[in-house]
């Protein structure tokens, strides 16, 4: 219980000062703590699962934090690859959402009746639709990647709420807060690239964007818990 306290106190630590350099615009803060943030929550994770960690989920983690280093380096000089680094554990988390879709799907079949689904279906395609307008002067490369980002998002969306809307349970709940995390902060990260003097365009990236590795480690263990303790119904609420 100690070491997850001071996995957390590292994190949130970390996660302060960095909010705090960006206000402050603070070069040699952001470069203290920023570095931080991933490794601190990473262990909160590897201590929750008692060292049986996942081996993508473990890549992903990784990719993540490639890519927080080499925009602490240089954002601009290093955007293409950032870009990749950051995406590419959206491929990891679909197909753990495409797991739980099918794990759910045997249990009764999805009902897709519900009218706040079909708003937040369109909602997204509205959000997809209008940001790539609003990103059109990039390179054609970087303007790929982005309808990359989109398309996973749009699908983590889909699926997320999809199952949201039929069951209900912890993981779930850290699930949906996961990928709308993700999901601003994207956005968000678009508008501070376009508009760089409005600082809380930035705020706003940087909070969403490290609360939501948080958020993912907290789905992931609670998706792998009961796996570990050997109980077949590991998404269900305890």
């Amino acid at each position: 219980m100690a070491n997850l306290n001071s996995a957390l106190v590292l994190y949130f630590g970390a996660l302060i000062l960095y909010v705090v350099s960006i206000f402050f615009d603070s070069p040699n803060l952001e470069l203290f703590s920023r570095p931080i943030i991933i490794p601190s929550i990473y262990y909160f994770y590897f201590i929750s699962v008692k060292g049986r960690v996942n081996l993508l989920f473990s890549v992903s983690i990784l990719s993540f934090f490639i890519g927080e280093i080499l925009y602490l380096i240089s954002a601009s000089d290093f955007l293409i690859p950032g870009l990749i680094c950051f995406g590419i554990p959206y491929f990891i988390v679909v197909y753990f959402l495409c797991q739980d879709f099918l794990f759910y799907l045997k249990k009764k079949k999805y009902r897709i009746n519900n009218l706040s689904f079909y708003i937040v279906l369109l909602l997204l395609f509205y959000l997809l639709y209008n940001v790539l307008s609003f990103i059109n002067e990039t390179s054609q490369l970087e303007f790929s990647i982005y309808i990359m980002y989109g398309i996973l998002l749009f699908v983590m969306g889909i699926i997320t709420f999809l199952i949201q809307f039929n069951f209900n349970n912890r993981t779930i709940l850290f699930m949906v807060l996961m990928v709308t995390s993700f999901i601003v902060s994207d956005l968000f990260f678009i508008f501070s690239e376009k508009m760089k003097d409005v600082i809380s365009l930035k705020l706003i990236n940087v909070i969403s964007q490290q609360s939501s590795y948080f958020l993912f480690v907290c789905y992931f263990i609670y998706r792998t818990r009961f796996k570990i303790y050997g109980k077949s119904d590991f998404l269900k609420m305890n």
